[in-house]
């Protein structure tokens, strides 16, 4: 998943950079054929160069981002890859060795704009054609030789290259949605803990009644959730302890299973809450939600945190800690 979702940013924006480049390429044809570098079809290679930058303009227009996901895009993008060999093999053969120096742009973009069969495909014909192309420009067997050792070792390389890029992005994009997640369930605790701060208290003392508590959490859901709380009153540390895990418990249960969704509180030598879902049993048991609320049971209450199937389906979390705060 994080790979589909790398390539989904990286591929349309190596494109981008590939358009820019072939710009330059253009360019540098351009003046090369202009100052009459060893091109033995100067105007045959010119037309071709414009050719070549007229379809390089038209890339430009194309909504990458969305074609690359679809069979058009792919096929769009071969068409390019291929257009890009075979443009690069004429001027070679027709203008020169001097050209080959676009080889080693060539095989880069390939490496990081393909996936799949396809990079290995193209590399491979990038790597053929130059092979065909080095065997009909005039010269030693060595210089033969050496252009493609050189063009193999690039082709190596961008392709190791390319991997370890995807595999960087990859963690940084996982890093990323968990930072993401973490800060977004620590605002929601802190917003409850300020509104927990903020809750009316009874006249001439500091304790919060739990009841009010839970349905103030309850009416916050976006699906309906029953509370059954029988009056008990906090202190207002123990009571912004148990407003964090009852929120994480009820929105564990809306994210992860179905209504009805019960909250039940009862009070005596030990505080029992209780969340019920109407789930297919366990299966969200561990998170970040729900280490928080383990941690904030065992050593904010001094209680235990368990969670349970229910017969018939569904899940049950409770939380079972002294009345009195240790």
């Amino acid at each position: 998943m994080g790979s589909t979702a790398v390539d989904v940013d990286l591929r349309p924006a190596a494109v981008r950079v590939g358009s820019w480049l072939g710009w330059a390429s253009i360019l540098a044809v351009l003046a090369g054929l202009a100052l009459d570098i060893g091109a033995r079809h100067r105007w045959l290679l010119f037309a071709l160069t414009l050719f070549a930058a007229a379809a390089n303009g038209a890339g430009t227009f194309v909504p990458w981002q969305s074609w690359l996901a679809a069979r058009r895009g792919r096929l769009l993008l071969d068409l390019w890859c291929g257009g890009l060999i075979g443009f690069v093999a004429v001027l070679v053969v027709a203008g020169g060795p001097t050209f080959t120096l676009l080889v080693f742009l060539t095989i880069p973009f390939i490496a990081v704009v393909q996936i799949g069969w396809r990079r290995g495909f193209w590399l491979a014909a990038s790597v053929g054609v130059c092979a065909v192309t080095a065997s009909l420009i005039p010269g030693s067997a060595g210089a033969t030789a050496m252009r493609l050792a050189l063009v193999c070792a690039v082709a190596g390389v961008a392709l190791v290259l390319s991997r370890a890029l995807h595999r960087a992005l990859a963690r940084v994009d996982l890093e990323r949605a968990l930072a993401k997640e973490a800060n977004h369930r620590i605002k929601n605790d802190l917003q409850t803990v300020a509104d927990l701060l903020l809750l009316g208290r009874p006249a001439g003392g500091d304790e919060v009644d739990g009841a009010a508590l839970l349905r103030s959490i309850a009416e916050r859901a976006p699906v309906q959730v029953e509370v059954h709380a029988e009056s008990a009153a906090f202190d207002a540390a123990t009571a912004q302890k148990l407003g964090i895990v009852a929120n994480e418990l009820v929105t564990n249960a809306f994210q992860h299973g179905t209504p009805p969704i019960v909250v039940q509180l009862t009070a005596g030598s030990q505080t029992r809450l209780r969340v019920d879902d109407g789930g297919g049993g366990i299966g969200h048991s561990s998170g970040f939600g729900l280490e928080l609320v383990r941690g904030m049971v065992e050593q904010g209450l001094h209680g235990r945190f368990e969670l349970s199937a229910i017969a018939g389906g569904g899940t049950r979390a409770d939380v079972v800690f002294p009345t009195v705060s240790q």
